[in-house]
């Protein structure tokens, strides 16, 4: 039954995209327009390279919201509002608890949280907006000059969020003191504060990889991709990649996770404040150099994963068969989207 559910969203979903005016005209771009020459001539020289000869082009317009062409458009506003604004000064990862217990206690006997994709989409919403509010209105960071986010979903269907700070001057993160007032990575002390020590524990450790677990999926070449275990060290230091390096003291508090004993050097940067009110892996990172400003908006406007194969026969012997290369986006965006339900929500 909840399997029909969830399809049945999917299916609505499908519908009111494919009466979107973009999506359902299959006309082309006029091959005089001035934008698009370049394009023409990519085509028409892929076209000579394959043996074929170029056919229709096809666009999915800026104005589809999560086409290719939106997102570079994002990137660009973006960086307009750095060039007039200055550089971001922290980047925030925003998860889903599925967990919540706005969501559980929604649930009917014998369900789970991924049987309601609309409460899940809600309660998500719900509590960005909340966060939003703590950051633009009441000020936890301090003043802002603005902040640009982006939601995605994950494969399993989560909702996380990808959201960019700019302060004011007087509230930037300047030196070691007032980056560790926006930012912890240690292990709280299990007897003076047993709950954000548990919250911690459960929710903002680096799992383990490297030599405990070489599968891991954050490994490549025999390295953790996300740098795990980081150095320990007695004070924090700007600069590394356009990222701080935290304080992470050698002070000898560990905890177990699973079947495995970790100490700060596993720990993913949080906000003690925000991470006890939400309940939920809450990332946050102060931006320290401008090297980073590209990247960032780059990693929060990068779309969804998508792949497009295309399985051709051969001809025959003896056989005529002219092919022509089109260049048809709306056709690329169907066949290679990923949409899970929480997502048509």
């Amino acid at each position: 039954m909840q399997e029909m559910y969830s399809s049945s969203i999917l299916w609505m979903h499908t519908l009111k995209l494919s009466k979107t005016p973009c999506i359902s005209s299959t006309k082309s771009e006029d091959s005089s327009s001035r934008t698009y020459k370049g394009l023409l001539g990519h085509l028409a020289s892929e076209a000579v390279i394959q043996g074929s000869g170029p056919g229709r082009i096809i666009i999915l317009p800026s104005s589809f919201q999560g086409s290719p062409r939106a997102m570079q458009q994002n990137y660009q506003d973006a960086m307009g509002i750095v060039r007039k604004c200055g550089k971001p000064d922290l980047f925030i990862t925003f998860t889903c608890n599925p967990r919540w217990k706005q969501i559980e206690e929604q649930l009917f006997p014998g369900q789970t949280p991924s049987d309601r994709p609309d409460l899940i989409a809600r309660v998500f919403k719900l509590k960005l907006k909340q966060l939003i509010d703590d950051i633009v209105r009441n000020h936890k960071f301090g003043r802002t000059v603005t902040h640009l986010f982006v939601i995605e979903f994950q494969k399993r269907g989560l909702p996380h969020c990808h959201m960019l700070i700019i302060l004011v001057n007087e509230s930037k993160p300047r030196d070691s003191n007032s980056v560790d007032r926006f930012v912890s990575s240690e292990i709280p002390d299990a007897d003076q504060n047993p709950q954000l020590h548990e919250t911690v524990k459960s929710l903002m450790i680096h799992g383990s990889c490297g030599v405990p677990n070489k599968n891991s999926p954050c490994m490549e070449d025999g390295k953790c991709t996300k740098e795990f275990p980081k150095e320990c060290r007695n004070e924090t230091a700007p600069n590394k990649d356009g990222y701080s390096r935290y304080r992470r003291r050698d002070n000898g508090v560990i905890a177990k996770v699973g079947k495995y004993e970790v100490d700060n050097r596993r720990v993913v940067a949080y906000t003690p404040h925000l991470l006890m009110k939400y309940d939920v892996h809450i990332n946050v990172e102060v931006c320290a150099t401008v090297k980073s400003i590209k990247y960032l908006f780059k990693y929060v406007y990068k779309g969804h994963d998508c792949a497009n194969v295309k399985l051709e026969l051969s001809v025959k012997d003896g056989a005529t068969f002219v092919k022509t290369l089109e260049w048809d986006e709306i056709k690329g965006h169907l066949d290679a989207r990923y949409v899970g339900a929480p997502d048509a929500v």
